[in-house]
C-alpha cells in the first residue's frame, strides 16, 4: 500500500479515538482510545500490519522526536521539578514497585489459570 494511503488509516483511527472521546465521552484519552481501536483492529485481522507497515515502520525509526516537545516542556518547568524532587524521588520508586508487583501478580494469577485449564483437560482426557 502507498504512503498516503497508510497514513490516511492511521489518522483515521486517531480521529475515531478521538470523536469517541470528545462526542460519545469515553473517559479515555482519545489517543489512547485510537492506539485499542488499532490493536483491536490488528487482532481480528480487519487490518493486516502489512496495509500499515511503511508509516508505522518511519514512525518507529524516528520515536525520539516524538519525546521532544515533552523534554522540552519538562525543562521549561525544570526550577519547580528540582524543588520538589524527594517527592517525585519517592513516587518514582513506589510506582516502579507497584508496577513490579502488578505485573508479578498478574503473571502468577495467569499461570494458575493456564494451569488448572490444563488439569482440566488432562482430567476430562483432552474434552474441556
Amino acid at each position: 500500500m502507498r504512503i498516503p494511503s497508510q497514513l490516511a488509516i492511521i489518522f483515521a483511527i486517531c480521529l475515531a479515538g478521538e470523536f469517541l472521546h470528545r462526542i460519545v465521552g469515553v473517559p479515555l484519552p482519545g489517543n489512547i482510545i485510537g492506539m485499542v481501536l488499532l490493536l483491536i483492529l490488528l487482532c481480528l485481522k480487519v487490518l493486516k500490519p502489512e496495509q500499515i507497515s511503511g508509516v508505522s515502520g518511519f514512525f518507529l525509526n524516528h520515536l525520539a522526536l516524538f519525546f521532544l516537545p515533552p523534554s522540552i516542556a519538562i525543562m521549561a518547568v525544570g526550577d519547580d521539578i528540582l524543588a520538589k524532587w524527594p517527592l517525585l524521588l519517592v513516587l518514582c520508586i513506589t510506582f516502579t514497585l507497584v508496577t513490579i508487583a502488578a505485573g508479578g501478580l498478574t503473571t502468577q494469577f495467569l499461570i494458575r489459570l493456564q494451569e488448572k485449564r490444563e488439569g482440566t483437560a488432562r482430567n476430562n482426557g483432552g474434552k474441556e
